[in-house]
């Protein structure tokens, strides 16, 4: 269990926490780029609890501000999109993508440019890669790279993101993603699309576990016996702060996934999938998996709003189906929600098979408070990413798994 203090230091990611100012030094993703139209509606999203708004200008280009006009403070979500600026519908006041000031209708015309030039509203840095829109909230005129993910150098077509917007902290998410003992028990009713491949392995619910280390984070190998004396081995990725990279049967399809919070209470949940050899298609198990996520891709999760118990379907328990919940990731989503809007995790029993839970609230932990005292950023914004992607081998009894991974 976590004490009351570092609970409250994983948790609240608000400008002037230690993890919020820790989070602000990397790039997140807000949206997906088709939400946001050339020259059309502005679109309010928030992020670290931040409100902010982003458009794109007549030639696609995008700006980011915050949300709230800087002169009586209604929303930029409601403004005109002029093309190459917008205008804030309540006087008419004009912004351009760099924050500037342009034009103050309600001003005499002899002050207007004076007046204006005196004005600005925040902006902060965007990016566009992976079918995303990312933003930066540190310095706009000195963003560090993007990462430097597989999936934001491919091709359109051979990556499809989603996101599902949670009312819940982040971080029983983010541990959701590491904890991935739960395989075997949660998603048991979807073992049988991937038993070719794990066979006699299927169903084991306590592997060996073996937590190491990364430049960026950590890898963790759960180990699993197969009969005939050769070993199953998993491994996940973790890299600080925010994304996932997990194992998915023997096809070239891949999903990374990415927890960004939106406040301390809501959180976006990004799964990004993609195939960097060819288009994604049908007829793979994440195929099947994100077919229903992607009948709403900008908030996957809102099929759950509303219904009794996250529509799980109690008469399919004990026949054919383990939780009577209808896709693999919503019965994530819904254990996430059951835990509380923020888990108290002074009030957790933790076993052998929460190490990697463990583990990444020590680094997390760490890393804000030496951002907090020093500067220091872990891992450093520009820590080589592309090469990293999680797997999913047999090896002989004896072999060490990270050599065979290498």
């Amino acid at each position: 269990m976590l004490s009351t203090s570092d609970n409250d230091l994983l948790t609240q990611v608000g400008p002037g926490t230690p993890m919020g100012d820790y989070m602000r030094e990397f790039w997140m993703p807000v949206l997906r780029s088709a939400a946001v139209e050339p020259g059309g509606d502005p679109v309010s999203a928030r992020v670290l609890g931040t409100d902010i708004v982003v458009y794109r200008g007549a030639d696609g280009s995008l700006g980011c501000v915050d949300e709230k006009c800087p002169h009586r403070r209604a929303s930029l979500g409601l403004a005109h999109n002029n093309g190459t600026t917008i205008s804030c519908l309540y006087h008419g006041w004009q912004f351009d993508t760099s924050g500037r000031c342009v034009d103050v209708p309600t001003e005499p015309a002899g002050r207007r440019a004076e007046f204006a030039a005196r004005v600005r509203v925040n902006r902060h840095a965007t990016a566009e890669a992976g079918g995303m829109i990312w933003v930066h909230l540190g310095d706009p005129d000195n963003p560090p790279p993007l990462p430097d993910f597989e999936f934001n150098h491919l091709p359109e077509g051979h990556v499809v993101p989603m996101v599902g917007i949670t009312p819940v902290n982040w971080l029983q998410c983010l541990e959701g993603l590491v904890d991935t003992v739960h395989v075997g028990q949660l998603h048991q009713a979807w073992l049988p699309a991937t038993t070719s491949q794990l066979g006699d392995v299927a169903v084991e619910s306590a592997p060996r576990y073996e937590i190491v280390d990364a430049p960026y984070g950590l890898r963790g190998c759960a180990d699993r016996t197969r009969a005939g004396g050769d070993h199953y081995v998993r491994v996940t990725e973790y890299i600080a702060p925010f994304w996932s990279f997990i194992p998915h049967g023997p096809k070239e399809d891949r999903v990374s996934m990415g927890i960004i919070p939106i406040d301390d209470t809501h959180t976006m949940q990004w799964y990004i999938w993609y195939d960097h050899n060819e288009p994604l298609h049908e007829g793979t198990d994440l195929a099947g998996q994100f077919e229903l996520l992607l009948e709403t891709p900008d908030d996957f999760t809102s099929s759950l709003r509303g219904k009794p118990r996250w529509g799980q379907d109690r008469k399919a328990m004990g026949g054919d189906h383990f939780t009577g919940l209808r896709n693999i990731v919503l019965e994530d989503v819904a254990l996430q929600e059951s835990q509380g809007t923020i888990m108290d995790r002074t009030r957790e029993h933790l076993g052998s098979s929460d190490q990697f839970v463990t583990r990444t609230r020590r680094l997390l932990i760490r890393a804000a408070k030496q951002h907090q005292t020093s500067g220091e950023v872990f891992p450093a914004t520009d820590t080589p990413l592309r090469d990293v992607r999680a797997m999913a081998i047999d090896i002989a009894d004896g072999e060490d798994w990270r050599t065979a991974t290498s």
